[in-house]
C-alpha cells in the first residue's frame, strides 16, 4: 500500500513538473513536457520545450553531442516558430532515447535567450524520464544452460576446388572468345563491305529521323552530304573524306561515273549551310536529300554498267583469243599434212 502511494505521488510530481510554466523577466515564458513519461531501455521518447519571447529576442537551443551519454539524441532538434505580432513562440522537439533504468534526467543544458545585452537561461533541469527494466521480475531462479561444444567446421567442396573451377572458367571464356573472333572474321570474309548498301541504309535511317519535320532542315542536308561523301570515298579511293569541296570536285572531275552537276550543287548548298549558316526551308532540304540519294544511285548505276562492260570486254577478248588459238592449231595441222603428203 505504501509503495502504491509513493508511486502515485511520484507520478503526480512528474506531471506537475512537465506541465509547469515558468515566468521569466522581460516577458519570457517557458514550459516543457515529456511524452511518454515511462519507457523501456532504448525506446524513443520526445521532449517538447516551448518558450515565448519578445520579437527581437534570440533563442539558443542546446543539444546532446555525447553519443555515449545515458540519454542520447536520435535526431537533430526540430524547432517551429509562431509569431503573434509582439511576441514569438518557439517550440523545440527533441527525439531522445535512454540507456539506463530508473528516473533519469534528460541531461540537456538550459536554453539561452538573448535580448540585446540581457541573457536569460530557461531552466529545464526538472525534465526527466522514468525507464523501466526489460528483465523479468525475478531472475534468481533462472539457471543458464550449459555451453554446447563447438561443431567441427565443414569445408564446402567449392572452397577446396575453386582454383580448378577458376581455371576451367578462364579456359571456357578463352575458347568462346576465339570462336567468336573466328566467326566474325569468316563473316567479314564471306560478306565484303558494300558501299551502296551502307549508303542506302543510312539514307533510310535519315528519312526515319524526319529532321525537316523537327525543324532541323540544315542538319538533314549536312547528314545527306556526309553519306554521299562516304560513298564516293569508298568508290573512288582518291576522293578521301579529308578533301575539301574544291578538292573533291577536282578529284572526281574526270570520272565519268559521277554526275558532276548534281554533286556540285549538293556540295555547294551543304557548305553554305554548314559554314555560312545559311537558312533553308524544309521543302528545299527534302529536295536536296533526294538529290543526294540520286547522286549515289547514279554513280552506282554507272559503276555497275562499267563492271558489266568490263566483264563483256574480257569475255570477248577471251573468245577472240580462243578463236585465234583454234585457227593457229588448224593451220598447224594443215601444214603438217602437207609435209606428210609431199613426194
Amino acid at each position: 500500500m505504501m509503495r502504491s502511494v509513493v508511486v502515485m505521488m511520484f507520478l503526480l510530481a512528474q506531471l506537475l513538473a512537465a506541465a509547469s510554466v515558468a515566468a521569466q523577466p522581460t516577458g519570457v515564458r517557458s514550459g516543457f513536457v515529456v511524452r511518454p513519461d515511462t519507457v523501456e531501455v532504448g525506446d524513443p521518447f520526445v521532449l517538447v520545450v516551448s518558450i515565448v519571447v519578445p520579437g527581437n529576442a534570440r533563442i539558443e537551443w542546446p543539444s546532446i553531442d555525447d553519443t555515449s551519454a545515458t540519454v542520447a539524441m536520435r535526431s537533430p532538434v526540430r524547432v517551429q516558430t509562431a509569431t503573434d505580432g509582439t511576441s514569438r513562440r518557439e517550440t523545440a522537439e527533441y527525439e531522445l532515447a535512454a540507456w539506463d533504468i530508473g528516473k533519469i534526467p534528460v541531461g540537456l543544458v538550459d536554453p539561452v535567450v538573448r535580448i540585446g545585452a540581457t541573457t536569460i537561461r530557461v531552466p529545464i533541469a526538472a525534465a526527466s524520464i522514468f525507464v523501466k527494466s526489460v528483465l523479468p521480475g525475478d531472475t534468481t531462479l533462472h539457471v543458464p544452460k550449459p555451453a554446447k561444444s563447438l561443431f567441427p567446421r565443414v569445408i564446402p567442396w567449392w572452397e577446396k576446388w575453386w582454383p580448378a573451377l577458376l581455371v576451367v572458367a578462364a579456359l571456357l571464356l578463352l575458347w568462346w572468345y576465339r570462336r567468336r573472333r573466328r566467326g566474325e572474321a569468316l563473316l567479314q570474309t564471306a560478306k565484303p563491305f558494300d558501299p551502296f548498301a551502307r549508303a542506302t541504309h543510312d539514307f533510310d535511317r535519315l528519312d526515319r529521323l524526319a529532321l525537316c519535320d523537327l525543324g532541323e532542315p540544315g542538319r538533314a542536308v549536312a547528314l545527306a552530304t556526309e553519306i554521299v561523301r562516304s560513298y564516293v570515298a569508298a568508290r573512288i579511293p582518291t576522293a578521301q573524306l579529308s578533301c575539301t569541296t574544291p578538292e573533291l570536285v577536282e578529284v572526281v572531275e574526270h570520272d565519268e561515273r559521277v554526275p558532276q552537276q548534281l554533286l556540285g550543287v549538293l556540295l555547294d548548298e551543304a557548305d553554305a549551310i554548314k559554314f555560312a549558316r545559311q537558312l533553308i526551308e524544309c521543302g528545299a532540304a527534302k529536295q536536296l536529300t533526294i538529290h543526294a540519294r540520286t547522286v549515289v544511285e547514279e554513280i552506282e548505276r554507272r559503276h555497275l554498267e562499267n563492271i558489266a562492260a568490263e566483264a563483256a570486254r574480257r569475255e570477248r577478248e577471251a573468245l577472240e583469243a580462243r578463236d585465234l588459238e583454234v585457227e593457229r592449231n588448224d593451220a598447224a595441222r594443215r601444214q603438217s599434212r602437207r609435209k606428210v603428203g609431199a613426194p
